[in-house]
């Protein structure tokens, strides 16, 4: 499962430039270039890391210095949210009467398609459907529905 995240920032000019750290290549832009809010919207897996803004010093040819503004805090690192597993509920293997069985073969041998039927329950050890221990029945209703049986 893959799970996506898009986080929309929305900064003033003194902001991104106090997030940029004032690098030459964004202060050597004319202020009139730089937009007064610039939004962005980074899409990312939550279990990557959040990019952590490096700071670069002023540099000292800049006219007038940058204004004072507080670098906004870190934001908290995202804990990706764990969703519980559902597992398929325990059922009792599905068990089958001597009749079912016997219904399930009916077309099958009207087929004419007796002797697979014979070799079927020699398989299972029994000259007869009846004679099928009942822990032996899911498996030969298995083997019927293989064959084409209808149960």
């Amino acid at each position: 499962m893959e799970t996506q995240v898009t986080i929309t920032l929305t900064l003033t000019r003194e902001q991104l430039l106090s997030l940029l750290g004032n690098a030459p290549a964004v202060s050597a832009a004319p202020a009139a270039a730089l937009p007064s809010a610039t939004t962005a919207t980074p899409a990312a897996p939550l279990s990557a890391p959040a990019p952590q803004p490096s700071m670069v010093s002023a540099p000292s040819q800049l006219a007038a210095p940058p204004a004072q503004v507080q670098a906004p805090s870190p934001l908290p690192a995202v804990q990706p949210m764990q969703t519980p597993v559902q597992m398929p509920a325990q059922t009792a293997p599905q068990t089958y009467t001597v009749q079912q069985l016997g219904l399930a073969a009916r077309p099958l041998m009207e087929q004419g398609r007796q002797q697979e039927l014979l070799a079927l329950m020699a398989e299972f050890g029994v000259p007869s459907i009846a004679a099928l221990p009942e822990g032996s029945r899911a498996d030969f209703a298995a083997r019927l529905r293989a064959m084409g049986g209808q149960i």
